[in-house]
């Protein structure tokens, strides 16, 4: 994607791919990218998880996902490169989500999560999501004690890969998704 076709606040980034070109070792870019494009082109997907984290979609809500992406304003002129960017659109209203996401058995931090959250104050971000299988009761408690103590005015909300699975199975097995290729593309998740 060419930097005149991204939002005017992402530096870099691409839209997420249901079929990433990442490197087959790019575990974790990979599975965002397509857990991404999945909540984006799913709206039961995209209500249900994105309510836990108060911003309800609806039908004339537009989601969007961005991954590797490399926003406009970063602090000490780092270049860190969160996992991903949500961005839900109603009317004219914008609401968006960095996302740092990990898979197996690699954990989040508090360092990482902390610069994340910072890099949201920056550009006027609404939140930090992150992903992994550190689990949590609630989207609002976030595994790590220090991220959730902070005083910080962004919140960070935390999503298990085991509540991401729930939640599809859920609306699988419940027949909630109309759409035959939505619900095949929510098999393949």
């Amino acid at each position: 994607m060419s930097p005149k076709d991204l939002p005017d606040y992402l530096k870099q980034g691409d839209h997420a791919r249901l079929f990433p070109v990442l490197a087959v070792t790019s575990k974790e870019g990979r599975t965002a990218s397509i857990f991404l494009a999945c909540l984006a082109c799913i709206e039961e997907l995209a209500s249900n998880l994105l309510g836990t984290v108060g911003r309800s979609v609806g039908k004339r809500a537009r989601v969007e996902a961005f991954t590797e992406v490399i926003l406009q304003n970063m602090p000490d002129s780092r270049v860190d490169r969160p996992d991903g960017l949500i961005v839900v659109r109603i009317g004219n209203t914008e609401w968006r989500a960095l996302v740092e996401a990990k898979v197996g058995a690699v954990e989040l931090t508090e360092a990482q999560v902390e610069k994340y959250r910072e890099i949201a104050k920056h550009n006027g971000l609404d939140c930090v999501i992150t992903i992994s299988n550190q689990f949590t009761s609630s989207a609002k408690l976030h595994p790590i004690d220090g991220v959730r103590r902070s005083r910080s005015k962004i919140p960070v909300y935390h999503w298990s890969w085991m509540y991401v699975l729930t939640v599809v199975d859920l609306l699988l097995s419940n027949d909630s998704i109309a759409d035959t290729d939505q619900r095949t593309l929510l098999n393949e998740l």
